[in-house]
């Protein structure tokens, strides 16, 4: 088994390219629309919606644009993401005014990492191996 994609919600087009493109670096490889009648039928949701795919060669991302500055408020799903330098990505996170939540593991000097975007979406960031 093999997963296909990750989708989540951004509050805008721009915010989710600023996560994507800017702090992960994919690609924004198509946009499409889903239609009220599936965004119902899917998820109880009577609004159109815009939805970014951002790609690279490990992964696939569809961001559904709300187009509110809410939040979401689910606090415990993530997706887990493989990275070649945690340490870069956590300079570069930090900079661009993600929130970066760091935490130390015990009896190590290594330490737990978590990236939240604008939207509040959570990733939980290791290091490739």
């Amino acid at each position: 088994m093999k997963i296909e994609h990750i989708a989540i919600a951004a509050p805008s087009e721009k915010d989710s390219d600023k996560f994507f493109i800017e702090l992960l670096g994919l690609k924004k490889v198509r946009t499409f629309s889903v239609p009220i009648n599936l965004m119902v039928a899917f998820f109880g949701i009577k609004k159109e919606h815009e939805v970014i795919r951002y790609e690279n060669e490990k992964i696939s991302a569809e961001v559904f644009i709300t187009n509110d500055n809410s939040r979401t408020k689910d606090i415990f799903t993530h997706s887990c993401l493989l990275v070649k330098n945690r340490d870069e990505l956590v300079e570069k996170a930090s900079s661009m005014g993600f929130t970066v939540i760091k935490v130390s593991r015990k009896g190590s000097n290594d330490y737990y990492l978590f990236i939240k975007d604008s939207f509040q979406n959570l990733y939980e960031i290791k290091e490739e191996l």
